[in-house]
């Protein structure tokens, strides 16, 4: 026996280098101990073999069944680096996982895919694949630190706070799902290898930023919510149409949504989920309040938009080499059938020039490419389901 004691202790240090080789040794010594206590323990009673009997014939079909779900559901995480021939076939391994995951739990509207995919284009290199991975790994950090700080149930201390602190925050509060949390553990993990790995390959990091798009996105959608949900409860902009009953709430909101687009990125979506979560919130405490708050409808958001792509079209014609001549050319000018609606600001608040008001504009008109052929399609399902 102790000849065979080496032996067993080199097939232990083997099997621990990987998870699946440790859930295989846990396996073995349960079963070996369950096995040698019942058939070495004859001084046990009937009664006492029992349980250790039942669980000899059980723990096999129950290891099966767990074993089974493992591999189906997390079949990337039964195997370490050492497992593979070189670090790169264990990232690709990883990253097919990820992908597979990411591609099946959805993401965020094409909209918010489409503006990350090319702000990413314009703020790195052409064809520096490692470089769009470090873009998207810090993007990744960037989100999640304003998710923290938009979400009230997170400490308000925040700074100097590594990545999977704020991951584990944001999950324990419930503002991102656990599927969620565990893909974005994962990315930032494949692109730390990436980006501080000595080789790439360049497939692979392409690959990687895609997926790390998608999450941004997705992220970027969440903290839009949190950040529109709180405005809701913060901003004098959306609780002042009390004051103002002769006006119809409905114009009253239009003006709301025109003035904070950009604040939401134009995201109809966001808008949509911010206001019904603000609004079931408010329902115990604030009834009439919700009953007179009006969330506009897609066909009313379109128009809005088209609404503010106009405005922008206006005080850009009367731009010139000095600018424009006073604050009060940029101002609203709100549409005669909303009425007097009491207030009135800048177009622009940020980026009050020419190039501010041309980007405004194009990601005005890539909101209305996103949502003009989803209202034909919403108005087609209509008119045939009264046919």
């Amino acid at each position: 026996m102790n000849d065979n004691l080496p032996g067993i202790g080199n097939a232990a240090k083997g099997l621990a280098k990987n998870p699946l080789g440790i859930i295989a040794l846990f396996i073995v010594l349960a079963y070996g101990f369950a096995a040698l206590v019942t058939a070495c323990g004859g001084s046990l009673s009937p009664s006492e073999r029992l349980p250790l009997i039942w669980f000899l014939v059980l723990f096999p079909v129950i290891v099966l069944g767990v074993f089974s779900w493992l591999v189906s559901r997390h079949g990337g995480k039964l195997y370490g680096p050492g497992d593979y021939r070189n670090e790169e076939n264990y990232i690709r391994m990883q990253l097919r996982h990820l992908e597979t995951k990411v591609g099946t739990v959805g993401t965020a509207s094409p909209l918010q895919v489409e503006q990350r995919r090319v702000a990413v284009a314009l703020e790195t290199p052409q064809g520096d694949a490692r470089l769009a991975v470090a873009q998207m790994r810090l993007d990744v950090e960037k989100e999640l630190f304003f998710l923290s700080r938009f979400t009230p149930s997170v400490s308000a201390d925040i700074t100097g706070w590594p990545v999977r602190r704020h991951i584990d925050e944001l999950e324990r509060a419930e503002a991102i799902e656990p599927d969620f949390a565990n893909n974005i553990r994962e990315f930032v993990a494949i692109a730390n290898s990436i980006v501080h790995g000595t080789s790439f390959v360049e497939k692979d990091a392409r690959s990687a930023a895609a997926v790390g798009t998608s999450l941004v996105a997705k992220l970027h959608h969440k903290r839009l919510v949190a950040a529109l949900e709180r405005d809701f409860d913060g901003h004098l902009l959306w609780h002042a149409y009390r004051h103002r009953p002769e006006v119809e709430a409905r114009y009253y909101f239009c003006s709301a949504v025109a003035a904070s687009l950009p604040e939401f990125g134009y995201d109809f979506d966001v808008y949509q989920e911010a206001s019904h979560r603000y609004v079931e919130k408010i329902r115990k405490e604030h009834a009439e309040e919700v009953k007179h708050f009006h969330i506009l409808s897609l066909d009313e958001f379109v128009a809005v938009l088209e609404f503010r792509e106009r405005e922008l079209q206006r005080i850009m014609e009367t731009w010139s080499s000095t600018g424009w001549k006073d604050s009060h050319v940029i101002e609203w000018q709100w549409p005669p059938e909303w009425g007097d609606l009491g207030w009135n600001g800048p177009i622009l608040r940020e980026k009050a020039h020419l190039w501010g008001a041309e980007e405004d504009l194009l990601l005005t008109r890539a909101a209305l490419n996103s949502y003009r052929p989803r209202l034909r399609d919403q108005k087609g399902a209509r008119r045939a389901g009264r046919a």
